[in-house]
């Protein structure tokens, strides 16, 4: 294993971890700065896993990746439209 690929799983793994434990509330209360840590960490691990050329577990960690940015996204469209349909509009 390389130092490189240690190092971005080091970091990577535990702060993916700590908000997909609490991805919901982070999509719902729209917490950008976690949101943005994730898509990072994430990252991290799928570049760690390219290193090794380890292509299922690229293929896994990035789709997870786009998932979770089409989540954040959709949920902000459904949070925009809850707010007109409350405005009247």
């Amino acid at each position: 294993m390389s130092i490189l690929r240690t190092a971005l799983f080091a970091i990577g793994y535990p702060v993916s971890i700590v908000v997909i434990v609490r991805f919901v509330p982070v999509v719902r209360e729209r917490r950008l700065r976690s949101f943005v840590a994730h898509e990072i960490a994430v990252s991290m691990i799928v570049s760690g896993w390219a290193l090794d050329q380890d292509w299922q577990a690229v293929a896994i960690n990035g789709t997870w990746l786009v998932v979770a940015a089409v989540w954040y996204a959709g949920a902000a469209g459904r949070a925009s439209s809850r707010r007109s349909r409350v405005r009247g509009g």
